[in-house]
């Protein structure tokens, strides 16, 4: 379908700000420096130490908003992730068990995969995927490619591409100590996963780091990390995620400071001014408002479908695929309001910069404005779409 290309291309787009860590390329390897920042990296072995050196030179450039202290085992409460993204449920809710299983299973936003780990008789725990089927879910399928790699999985998130999955583990030869959090594609024609990949500083840590959730197009991110916190609880970072990646100098920066970054010791050094947190904050407040009305709330629409309905809930439509195809339209909405705010702020910018300036986002402008139309015109065309489909679901 090509409007669902057209997402899928989009949030692509939005997501390659948290790709893993790419290499710098180096004349000469540097001797490994024991890192001494503080007591926690003592505790690395020599082969995180070394892999701790490589990762500091890539340390991805990023705009913290917020953090918050939560229980360990409750992070998901300091994230409030909008609906159409998906949804996390208790293990033994979702399976109808009382095994005093903590772990979680993620429901993508279409509501027809999902993705979990379960502990086995061996006592590793392995990550598993799901197709659902009418009203109910397929046979499980075990994630060999990831599980023949990690232990201690845990928390995946299928970022709205469908295509994109985070989860946090504990590797082999890629961990800075407790769990890290990785990523890894989906290889659809071959169906299978890529080789994960650590994303690296400062997302990850000698301590355990776990829960990276990426809205997308509400330009909002979000993982907890256990680091300089006391037995039994975690800091959840709320974050911007950028249009596209770029690392910190550590020639400009100096060694000590990039270390202080990479570590999140303070999270104001990542902001480029307290304005733009402020308006980032009134962002993150507006997902925080919207998580805390009840579920029902939450499926509240307004969707047309001819003179006789009006859809007010995600549930009136007929068939799961109409429902998917609802929220592909959510979603196009949500690009679009996305481009808006970015053409506005480019507009500001051509304002206030010089001559030569104003070339280069003027051109950024009008490619911006182009995607605009398309946008209008795709979300046009899915909105009849849908309701062919769903008046002919409801004539039969």
């Amino acid at each position: 379908m090509k409007t669902r290309h057209y997402i899928l291309i989009a949030l692509a787009l939005l997501s390659t700000a948290t790709y893993a860590q790419k290499k710098k390329p180096v004349a000469k390897k540097k001797p490994v420096v024991a890192v001494k920042t503080d007591s926690e990296h003592a505790t690395m072995t020599t082969h995180a130490k070394a892999l701790y050196e490589d990762m500091l030179p890539n340390t991805q450039r990023i705009f913290v908003i917020d953090s918050t202290v939560v229980d360990c085992d409750n992070v998901l409460s300091a994230i409030p992730l909008p609906k159409a993204y998906g949804t996390y449920v208790d293990y033994d809710t979702f399976f109808n068990k009382q095994t005093g299983c903590k772990q979680q299973v993620f429901v993508n936003g279409f509501g027809n995969k999902c993705y979990y780990t379960e502990l086995g008789t061996d006592s590793i725990t392995r990550l598993y995927m799901c197709d659902r089927l009418g009203d109910g879910w397929g046979t499980p399928r075990p994630v060999k490619e990831i599980n023949n790699e990690f232990t201690d999985i845990s928390y995946p998130y299928m970022s709205s591409d469908g295509l994109t999955l985070y989860f946090s583990g504990v590797s082999k030869t890629e961990g800075l100590g407790q769990r890290d959090i990785y990523m890894t594609k989906y290889d659809a024609e071959a169906g299978v996963f890529m080789s994960a990949e650590n994303i690296g500083l400062p997302f990850n840590s000698v301590a355990d780091d776990y829960a990276y959730i990426v809205a997308d197009a509400d330009r909002m991110a979000w993982f907890a990390s256990t680091r300089r916190q006391p037995k039994g609880k975690a800091c959840v970072y709320a974050f911007v995620p950028s249009e596209q990646r770029s690392n910190y100098n550590i020639d400009e920066l100096g060694r000590n400071r990039t270390i202080k970054l990479a570590s999140l010791m303070s999270i104001n050094e990542t902001w480029s001014s307290p304005k733009n947190r402020d308006k980032a904050m009134v962002q993150l407040n507006k997902l925080r408002a919207n998580a805390g009305k009840a579920v029902a709330e939450k499926d509240i629409i307004l969707f047309v479908v001819d003179d006789k309905h009006t859809y007010t809930n995600i549930n009136q439509f007929a068939s799961d695929a109409t429902r998917r195809a609802y929220y592909d339209i959510v979603r196009q909405n949500n690009d679009l309001r996305y481009i808006r705010n970015k053409i506005e702020t480019l507009r500001v910018q051509y304002h206030n910069a010089t001559e030569s300036g104003r070339t280069s986002i003027g051109a950024r402008i009008a490619n911006l404005e182009k995607e605009e139309l398309d946008t209008r015109a795709a979300i046009k065309r899915a909105e009849q779409d849908l309701r062919r489909k769903e008046s002919s679901l409801l004539k039969n």
